[in-house]
């Protein structure tokens, strides 16, 4: 998009796509005129390579001989050497832009995160957010950085490692804040249908995808993270976590492995938002199941009986039954909604604290749209 408005002739396609197009060509013999036609373009982009390791023969910049071609925001097969040396200048940054133009100044963000100053670390964390998910829209450098953010969270030498998880979470979503409703609270990204363009002309979805590639390629590091000493850490990767693309059930075996030994109240509903978006994601029936005998044992806990309530909620398409409306309305008291506010889902639907309480108001009120539900979330229910 952003190539074609500057006169480039622009042509976008997934690798798997591509190829079984070269194939059936070369199996018609109509390999030469397929190729040509992908050589007319000046700007070739294709996306996903990172699914097709090693790339078949039949595609190769020799074959197609283009003039530009670009692989698109996959960082999954960068070199280990770049990721885990923290070589950040073997990243064409400024070839992508953020919020506020060339991405040129991303490596020096990534290295302040890493500095022992406290202070100029925080302030790092904001400014890159704000650049490569400003007001919660994804931007393509994200999914590139995405790499160095999670070995930096992994270090306990780095400053704020939740913060950082919490913005890597953030990178592989739509844009979402305040949206607190069954239908969006757990939804991760855009439908095919629903294309999303940042400030630059460039397709959101494509940053998201490829971000949540980056996270499902490095999942063994955030598993790591799931029993570290720091609880905001631990609620920070099962946010992150819960955006996998594939091979998720190792990833949820953890997550409920974690969960019967974790004793914090808001990790327990990181834990559980992340076992339901990882079952909303990839339908899975099991979880829905085990939901629904936690909300409804008395004799769990209640921030377990109301983050599994919530979630529960999100993976069902029925009305809400009344003894889980009651347990809403009368469990979540001012001590555990503060227990459970800085929870990443519901920091993104009220920065201010009030997360916990928009979202019950907003799921107990589906006739309710979030985009212009009452700013007070305390109001009754």
């Amino acid at each position: 998009m952003g190539g074609s408005q500057f006169g480039f002739r622009v042509r976008y396609t997934p690798a798997t796509e591509l190829v079984n197009e070269l194939v059936e060509a070369a199996d018609d013999r109509r390999h030469s005129k397929t190729t040509a036609r992908y050589g007319y373009v000046d700007l070739l982009c294709i996306d996903e390579l990172g699914y097709m390791d090693p790339l078949p023969s039949v595609v190769s910049v020799r074959t197609l001989s283009t003039g530009r071609i670009v692989r698109m925001g996959d960082a999954s097969d960068l070199v280990y050497g770049v990721k885990d040396e923290l070589r950040y200048d073997q990243i064409p940054w400024g070839r992508f832009l953020h919020a506020y133009g060339p991405a040129a100044d991303v490596p020096e963000y990534l290295k302040l995160l890493g500095s022992s100053d406290v202070q100029a670390a925080g302030q790092a964390v904001g400014s890159l957010g704000n650049r490569i998910c400003h007001q919660g829209g994804t931007y393509a450098p994200a999914a590139l950085a995405v790499p160095f953010l999670l070995r930096l969270a992994g270090s306990p030498a780095t400053h704020h490692r939740g913060e950082i998880l919490r913005l890597v979470g953030e990178v592989a979503r739509r844009e979402h804040y305040r949206d607190g409703s069954r239908a969006g609270l757990l939804q991760v990204a855009r439908a095919d249908d629903q294309p999303q363009y940042d400030v630059s002309g460039y397709l959101e979805n494509w940053s998201v995808h490829a971000a949540r590639i980056a996270i499902t390629s490095d999942a063994p590091l955030l598993l790591a993270l799931l029993d570290d000493i720091d609880a905001e850490v631990r609620s920070s990767a099962c946010y992150a976590l819960a955006t996998a693309l594939h091979e998720v059930e190792p990833i949820d075996a953890a997550l409920r492995r974690r969960l019967s030994s974790e004793e914090v109240a808001a990790v327990h509903m990181s834990l559980i938002l992340a076992t339901a978006q990882l079952a909303r994601e990839h339908r899975d029936e099991s979880t829905v199941t085990r939901l629904r005998t936690w909300w409804a044992d008395p004799n769990q806990p209640a921030d377990i009986r109301v983050s599994a309530a919530l979630s529960w909620l999100c993976l069902v398409d029925v009305p809400v039954p009344d003894d889980l409306r009651l347990l809403l309305t009368t469990t979540v008291d001012d001590e555990l909604a503060g227990l459970l506010a800085d929870v990443p889902w519901m920091r993104d639907i009220d920065w201010g604290g009030a997360g916990v309480r928009r979202c019950i108001y907003l799921m107990l009120n589906p006739e309710v749209d979030w985009r212009s539900a009452d700013e007070d979330p305390w109001v009754e229910t």
